[in-house]
């Protein structure tokens, strides 16, 4: 998702009218919440609910491993840095089976030892207890967004769409290590135009996700300016578009739209097979990624917990 994206109620008006359908309530948990997945359509080859459960692993394990704190729960991992924290939050829980009470509350206890809303997300493959225990506790809805995926093209086909050659004062590369500062600050800004809880949090962990093994940063210039950057996220056969922002004054150039083709080609060069971005609905992100051939697969539900 895209930091320009972001702004006015956590959950677009989009997921709150999901939420009417299959809540009791548009933001109190209720059982029949799963069957929203089945209506998205997959753009792979496999199910949806196969696909969900690789990326859920795929991100529980990412922010593990950049988050100060993480500990294993329920087949998945919840996490803490800082307060307000996006890496504040448990991923993966039951995909491996049901979730036990005790475990559940081990996490309640785990967020509010720390001063924090529990916070849990959910997918296509997770287990119905989760659910329940989640409602049996208060938790709500906080966002639903839509994972996009597509099939990456071959590493020396160029990803081309209806909005020709990039301008020429475009240029997108990785950030020489001198410039890794300028592009924690370009591509963290936009996020930062809509959470100042923690400026200082927001650069330690972006700073911890450039550096991790698996991730790689890219920075827009515009007329040799840096402008926007985002990263890509790849493991084995998967990649992932993450973290993207364009500086306000130079939106509307297509620089999002670029940030993503160029990530999309360098992922098929190092052999991933398929990609994913995850976005609110009828917003930027989504409609540059429709344009690049991503196509809806499933739903990804955070809920929070206000109160015990």
């Amino acid at each position: 998702m895209a930091a320009e994206d972001l702004g006015g109620d956590p959950v677009s008006p989009q997921a709150l009218i999901m939420g009417q359908s299959f809540f009791a309530s548009p933001t109190v948990l209720s059982c029949p919440w799963r069957s929203l997945w089945p209506i998205m359509v997959s753009a792979m080859e496999f199910p949806p609910e196969e696909l969900s459960a690789l990326e859920e692993r795929r991100m529980a394990l990412s922010i593990s491993e950049v988050a100060l704190e993480s500990e294993a729960i329920a087949g998945g991992w919840m996490c803490y840095s800082r307060p307000g924290c996006w890496s504040n939050q448990a991923n993966a829980m039951g995909l491996d089976g049901p979730v036990a009470d005790d475990e559940l509350n081990r996490l309640v206890d785990f967020y509010r030892e720390r001063g924090a809303k529990p916070r849990v997300s959910a997918c296509p493959s997770t287990h119905p207890s989760l659910v329940k225990g989640l409602e049996s506790r208060h938790f709500e809805l906080c966002e639903i967004l839509t994972v996009l995926a597509r099939d990456l093209p071959t590493p020396s086909t160029p990803v081309i769409g209806p909005w020709g050659p990039p301008d020429q004062k475009l240029e997108i590369r990785e950030p020489l290590p001198a410039e890794v500062d300028v592009f924690i600050e370009v591509s963290t800004s936009g996020f930062m135009e809509h959470d100042h809880k923690s400026p200082g949090g927001m650069a330690e962990i972006t700073r911890r996700v450039v550096e991790h093994p698996r991730c790689t940063p890219f920075l827009a210039f515009w007329d040799g300016t840096p402008v926007g950057g985002g990263l890509l996220e790849t493991l084995d056969e998967q990649a992932c578009l993450i973290g993207t922002s364009v500086l306000p004054e130079f939106r509307g150039r297509g620089i999002q739209t670029h940030l993503m083709a160029h990530r999309m080609e360098f992922a098929a060069r190092t052999g991933a097979k398929w990609i994913t971005v995850s976005s609110l609905t009828g917003i930027a992100t989504e409609r540059n990624a429709r344009r690049l051939g991503f196509n809806p697969s499933f739903a990804h539900a955070t809920f929070i917990q206000h109160s015990g």
